[in-house]
C-alpha cells in the first residue's frame, strides 16, 4: 500500500473550529485545505474545488461500470485510489483533508467493531498524518449545534451573523450527548495513541480569546508538526454564530446547572475564554 505523508485528516466533530482552522492554514504556500470530503451536498457546490474534491462525485467516476470496485472488501483501494485523485488537484506540498467523526463510516472494511472505525486503520497503513481537533467544553459545544441547527447556519465568512438568541435546553438530554460525545473524543484518542503522526489540539488552546484569530504559540506549533515554516497569514475569517455567554444562551440554565452538578460535566459551566468579559479572563 501507498505511504501518503503529505496527507493529513483534520478529524473533528461539527462546531469544533474546523473552518476557521482551515482557513488559516491554506494561506500558507505549500497547504491546500479541502473542505469536509464526506460531504453529499457538496457534490453540488458552487465551488469548483469542492466539487472535484468531493469523495461521491470521485467514487461516481472510480466505479463507472464496475459496482464492485466500492465493496467494502476494496476500501482500501478505493482510499489510496482517492488520495492519489486528490494529488493532482494540487501542485501544493501538503494536503489537509476535512473529515468529521460522524463520516468516518463511507470508508470502512466488510467486519469491524461498531466502535473501531475501519477508517482509522486505513490512516494508520498509508501512514497519514492526524490533526485531532477537540472542543474540550462540550457544553458549549452542544449549544453551537443547536444554534446551528435551528438557524440553518453553520458558519459566515466575513460577514455579519444573525441576532444571538436563547435556547431551551433539556438538562437529561444534555448529559446523555455529552456522555457520548466524551466517550467519541476518548475513543479517537485510543484509536492513535500508539501513532507517531497524530497530535491532538483544542478549541480553546487554538483561540485563546474573542479576538477570533489562532494563537501565535499554538500556530508555531502546528507549522512544526506539519513540517512547513511558520509563514500564514493569522486573521480572523469566520464570524460566531452565537456570542453571548452561556448563562444568557441557556433559558434553564438553574436547571443545566442542577444537573450538571457533580458530573464531570460541571466545570463546563464555567464558559471558554471568548465568551467571558474582560475582568472574568484576567483574573
Amino acid at each position: 500500500m501507498t505511504s501518503r505523508p503529505e496527507f493529513t485528516v483534520l478529524l473533528a466533530r461539527q462546531r469544533s473550529g474546523t473552518n476557521a482552522l482551515r482557513s488559516v492554514l491554506e494561506t500558507h504556500s505549500e497547504i491546500c485545505c479541502l473542505n469536509e470530503v464526506f460531504q453529499l451536498a457538496d457534490r453540488f457546490a458552487d465551488d469548483s474545488l469542492i466539487r472535484a474534491s468531493n469523495y461521491f462525485n470521485f467514487l461516481e467516476q472510480y466505479c463507472a461500470g464496475d459496482v464492485t470496485k466500492s465493496f467494502p472488501d476494496r476500501h482500501a483501494e478505493v482510499l489510496d485510489a482517492f488520495l492519489a485523485y486528490l494529488r493532482g488537484l494540487t501542485p501544493k506540498r501538503l494536503i489537509v483533508l476535512d473529515v468529521k467523526y460522524n463520516s468516518t463510516h463511507h470508508l470502512s472494511g466488510v467486519f469491524r467493531e461498531i466502535a473501531n472505525p475501519k477508517f482509522f486503520r486505513l490512516l494508520k497503513d498509508q501512514q497519514i498524518g492526524v490533526l485531532h481537533l477537540t472542543r474540550r467544553n462540550l457544553l458549549r459545544c452542544l449549544v453551537s449545534n443547536l444554534k446551528a441547527w435551528q438557524t440553518d447556519r453553520y458558519h459566515i465568512v466575513d460577514g455579519h451573523p444573525p441576532a444571538d438568541g436563547s435556547l431551551l435546553l433539556p438538562p437529561l438530554w444534555a448529559v446523555d450527548k455529552m456522555t457520548y460525545w466524551a466517550a467519541e473524543d476518548e475513543l479517537v484518542a485510543r484509536s492513535f495513541d500508539d501513532y507517531p503522526s497524530y497530535k491532538c489540539v483544542d478549541y480553546v488552546d487554538i483561540f485563546p480569546d474573542a479576538a477570533g484569530v489562532i494563537d501565535k504559540a499554538a500556530l508555531r506549533d502546528l507549522a512544526n508538526w506539519l513540517g512547513v515554516p511558520d509563514a500564514f497569514t493569522n486573521g480572523k475569517s469566520f464570524s460566531k454564530l452565537s456570542s453571548l455567554p452561556l448563562d444568557q444562551t441557556i433559558e434553564n440554565i438553574d436547571e443545566v446547572r442542577t444537573a450538571l452538578r457533580g458530573t464531570r460535566f460541571e466545570p463546563f459551566l464555567e464558559d471558554e475564554p471568548a465568551y467571558r468579559s474582560p475582568c472574568e479572563v484576567d483574573r
